[in-house]
């Protein structure tokens, strides 16, 4: 598995509602094999992980890397990961954390955690972000070369310059 995709899922689940064992289901998508494990006790474990990768993601975007070192670590303390060696052949071996005897909960907590322990480890503490749009708290990864990213998605920057285009141009008719 790619790191970089399970820390993806890390701002996945910081963006998703989790209300119920069906919202669950929707944000497992099409990994079937999870989808059919979902029980009601992994709802409120999630909830209250997803609070905790919340406040990872906003000390990241406030740029204040020791607490989110902090965070993390004490969430890998509370959700312990078990990686393992994966592969298809001999040149393919990766690392998953999957544990058959997990529940979906703890599996998607090792995946979120894995993601972002190895994107602190590699790209630093603060490349994750909180959007800059109106109306829009997103979580991301800023893979930007100078961390510069403001947005979630392409369509809330968009709709952030069409709101300052028009301003400006308002401005420029009433002066």
């Amino acid at each position: 598995m790619d790191t970089a995709a399970y820390a993806q899922r890390a701002m996945d689940l910081v963006n998703a509602t989790l209300d119920t064992p069906d919202d669950l289901r929707a944000f497992l998508g099409t990994r079937e094999w999870m989808v059919e494990a979902v029980r009601a006790e992994d709802v409120p474990v999630l909830q209250e992980f997803r609070v905790r990768l919340a406040e990872v993601a906003d000390a990241s975007a406030a740029r204040d890397g020791g607490t989110v070192v902090a965070r993390l670590n004490a969430l890998l303390a509370r959700h312990p990961i078990r990686p393992v060696i994966s592969g298809h052949d001999e040149g393919s071996w990766h690392l998953h954390v999957y544990d058959m005897d997990a529940s979906v909960s703890e599996t998607v907590c090792a995946e979120a955690l894995f993601g972002l322990a190895m994107l602190v480890s590699d790209h630093g503490a603060t490349k994750i972000g909180r959007c800059a749009a109106t109306r829009c708290t997103n979580a991301f990864i800023d893979t930007s070369a100078n961390s510069s990213r403001r947005f979630c998605s392409t369509r809330c920057s968009t709709r952030m310059n069409v709101a300052a285009l028009r301003a400006r141009q308002k401005a420029a008719r009433t002066s």
